[in-house]
């Protein structure tokens, strides 16, 4: 069974019109000269190359809390084998982990857990947290905690990766956990936030469209007023060495023609590096949407915090801990 997306063919049936004949000849993916069928085998859409990067990093000592994990145990002793970390478990309910790795606070309960890993950070004997526990108040506190600087809080957010089918090239998703809805401040801090993620994946001088369900600017529509904010702001220099166009309807975001054709003349559309979402819903329903057209594996990672911290949120693909790992300890770098 096939179906078709905008006139192309595709294997995958989340949201696609039925095919209307099975005799009918592949249209060809835009600008590709291949199928998506061809164009699905042949690109690397994984994640992987990121492994690559991690090979320059020093060596961290990461403090570990949470829950029993088996595919995050595995992930940490697999980045332990390769060099990039030495772990240190922290509380009580990491006791299994005691025989591979030395274990402190072994009486403690996960919130202590985390409020001794704060003291060790602070002090200098750790400098990465890894967290799998759950995504609760408490750890969005820690969270705060480590976003505290003498001018005042930074904004925390998270950013998700995955690799685009269209030209395999980084693509990032954000805010896709922590900020409901992002008032224009938070939503300068969140590009800020992907740009140093970005930068920290190779990506200079990051193109980032600020969306919203239209590409004018409508008062009635607050996250149109705060794209195009976004965008003057950029403009001026006020958001670091990032290019910023909004409003953009996701359309307008994906083609440049399809920008031309609304009279959106601008670098950004058809070569996106960062999309900022308008708020969590359509963030995190968008990041698993992608997760569900095909073999993608999307990763993610806290941004904003004076210290790396490596949690693994619903936006996440189920075994992306290794990729999270080291987007977290490539954050670190940038900290």
């Amino acid at each position: 069974m096939c179906y078709r997306w905008r006139g192309y063919d595709c294997p995958y049936p989340i949201a696609f019109g039925r095919l209307r004949g099975a005799h009918q000849k592949p249209r060809p993916w835009p600008g590709s000269g291949k199928c998506w069928e061809e164009v699905k085998v042949s690109m690397d859409v994984s994640l992987n190359t990121i492994f690559e990067l991690a090979k320059f990093l020093k060596k961290r000592t990461v403090a570990i809390t949470g829950r029993a994990d088996p595919a995050a145990f595995k992930a940490l002793l697999t980045a332990r084998d390769r060099g990039w970390l030495d772990p240190l478990a922290c509380g009580q309910s990491l006791e299994p982990l005691r025989p591979q790795m030395d274990l402190l606070l072994p009486n403690a309960d996960i919130r202590e857990a985390r409020d001794g890993v704060l003291e060790l950070l602070e002090n200098g004997k750790v400098e990465a947290l890894l967290d799998t526990g759950p995504l609760d108040e408490d750890l969005f506190s820690f969270l705060d905690h480590l976003a505290a600087t003498d001018n005042g809080t930074r904004v925390i957010s998270y950013v998700s990766v995955f690799r685009s089918v269209r030209n395999g090239r980084l693509t990032l998703f954000t805010d896709t956990l922590i900020h409901t809805s992002p008032s224009l401040k938070e939503k300068a801090g969140i590009i800020q936030n992907a740009a140093s993620v970005a930068e920290a994946l190779g990506i200079e001088h990051p193109k980032v469209a600020a969306l919203g369900p239209i590409e004018i600017v409508n008062p009635a529509i607050p996250s149109t007023v705060d794209a195009a904010a976004l965008a003057k702001m950029a403009e001026r220099g006020q958001l670091g060495d990032v290019i910023v166009e909004g409003p953009l309807a996701m359309d307008n975001a994906e083609s440049a023609e399809a920008a031309h054709h609304k009279g959106i003349e601008s670098p950004v559309p058809g070569d996106v590096d960062i999309y900022l979402f308008p708020d969590l819903d359509s963030a995190l329903l968008s990041t698993q949407f992608v997760r569900c057209l095909g073999p993608f594996e999307v990763a993610g990672v806290v941004a904003g915090t004076k210290a790396p911290v490596i949690i693994h949120s619903p936006a996440d693909s189920p075994e992306s801990w290794l990729h999270n790992i080291v987007l977290g300890l490539l954050q670190g770098k940038r900290i």
